[in-house]
C-alpha cells in the first residue's frame, strides 16, 4: 500500500532548497568580490602608495684606535647610552716590551756617550796648561834661534819648527775640543732626558690605557670584543647622536615619481607609527657585489624629536607615501 504525502510538505522542502541555494550563491559572490577587491588592491596599490624599507639611523662618530692595540676590557654594549667622560675601553698598546727594550738599549748607549764626552772634556782641560807651556817654550827657543843664528844649525832649527807647528796644532785642537764638547754634552744629556720621559710615558700610558667618550650618544650595533687586536685607524665602536634621529628610506625600483622635498610620509615600526618629512636625497648608492645592475636610491626622512623616541636606533621600518593625497 502506498501512502500519499500532502503537497504542503513538498513545498516546504523546495523552499529550504531555494534558501540554501541563495546562501551558497551569496557566499560564492562575496568570495569572488573579495578576490577581485584584493586583486585591485594588490595591483593598484603601487600606483597609489610609494612604499619601501627603511632604517632608523643618526649621525655617527667613529671611535678608532690611534695605534695598534689589544683590547683588554670592553665596558659598553650596543645600545648603551653614554655621556662625556664615560669609560668605553681599556686597551694595551702593542709592542710594549719591545719598545721598552729599544729605549733601554738607546739609554745605555747615550750614557756611554756622555761618559766618553765627559772624559774627553776633562782630558782637554788638563792638557790645556801643558800645551800652552810647550808652545810658549818652543816659541821662546825659536825666537832666540832667530836672534842668534850661530847657536843652532839648520837641521836643528828645522826640527824645532816642526815641533812648534805640531804643538800649535795640538793646542788649537785642544781649544776646539773645549769649545765644542760642552755643546755636544748638553745635546746628549737632553736626548737622555727625552728618552727617560718617553720611557715613563710608555710605562704610564701604553698599559691599561682608558678610552673615554668625548660626547653624549648611543653606542652603535658593532663593538669590538675583548682580546681583539685593532689596527691604527680601525673603528672600535660608533657613537650615534640620539638627538638627531632620521630614517634612511630605500626607494623601490618601480615608482610613478620621486618624492618631493618636504613631502609627508608615514614611518611604521613594530606597533609604532609616526610621520616624517622628506629631508634630502642621498647620492646613488653603489650596487652590492651580488647585484651588479641595481643601484639604490636613498632618501633621508626627518622625524621630530618626540616621535624619534618611539623608534629604536638601527631598527627596520616601513616608509609609505601617498602619491595623490598628501600635503
Amino acid at each position: 500500500m502506498h501512502i500519499l504525502r500532502g503537497g504542503g510538505q513538498a513545498g516546504q522542502r523546495d523552499e529550504r532548497y531555494k534558501s540554501s541555494g541563495r546562501v551558497v550563491r551569496l557566499i560564492y559572490s562575496m568570495a569572488v568580490l573579495a578576490v577581485i577587491a584584493y586583486a585591485l588592491y594588490f595591483f593598484g596599490r603601487p600606483y597609489l602608495i610609494l612604499e619601501g624599507a627603511g632604517i632608523v639611523s643618526a649621525p655617527k662618530k667613529d671611535i678608532a684606535a690611534d695605534h695598534v692595540a689589544e683590547v683588554e676590557l670592553v665596558h659598553i654594549e650596543p645600545g648603551d647610552r653614554v655621556y662625556p667622560g664615560a669609560l668605553l675601553f681599556t686597551i694595551n698598546r702593542s709592542g710594549f716590551a719591545e719598545r721598552l727594550d729599544e729605549i733601554r738599549t738607546t739609554l745605555a748607549d747615550r750614557e756611554q756617550d756622555i761618559d766618553r764626552v765627559l772624559q774627553e772634556l776633562k782630558v782637554a782641560e788638563r792638557m790645556m796648561p801643558v800645551l800652552n807651556r810647550r808652545v810658549s817654550e818652543l816659541g821662546g827657543v825659536l825666537k832666540r834661534a832667530d836672534d842668534q843664528p850661530e847657536i843652532m844649525d839648520l837641521s836643528t832649527r828645522s826640527t824645532l819648527h816642526r815641533e812648534y807647528a805640531e804643538a800649535s796644532r795640538q793646542l788649537e785642537q785642544n781649544r776646539a775640543q773645549r769649545e765644542n764638547l760642552p755643546g755636544l754634552l748638553d745635546q746628549l744629556q737632553q736626548n737622555k732626558r727625552a728618552l727617560q720621559q718617553r720611557q715613563s710615558e710608555i710605562l704610564l700610558t701604553w698599559r691599561n690605557r682608558q678610552v673615554v667618550a668625548q660626547e653624549a650618544g648611543i653606542i652603535g650595533p658593532e663593538v669590538v670584543s675583548e682580546g681583539e687586536t685593532v689596527l691604527t685607524g680601525e673603528v672600535m665602536a660608533q657613537l650615534l647622536d640620539s638627538s638627531r634621529l632620521y630614517v634612511i628610506w630605500e626607494l623601490p625600483q618601480r615608482m610613478l615619481r620621486l618624492p618631493r622635498l618636504g613631502e609627508r610620509v608615514i614611518v611604521k615600526g613594530v606597533r609604532v607609527q609616526v610621520t616624517g618629512r622628506v629631508d634630502r636625497f642621498a647620492a646613488m648608492a653603489s650596487p652590492s657585489p651580488g647585484d651588479q645592475q641595481r643601484r639604490r636610491r636613498l632618501v633621508y626622512v626627518a622625524i621630530n624629536r618626540e616621535d624619534a623616541k618611539l623608534l629604536p636606533l638601527e631598527s627596520s621600518v616601513t616608509v609609505q607615501m601617498n602619491y595623490f593625497w598628501n600635503d
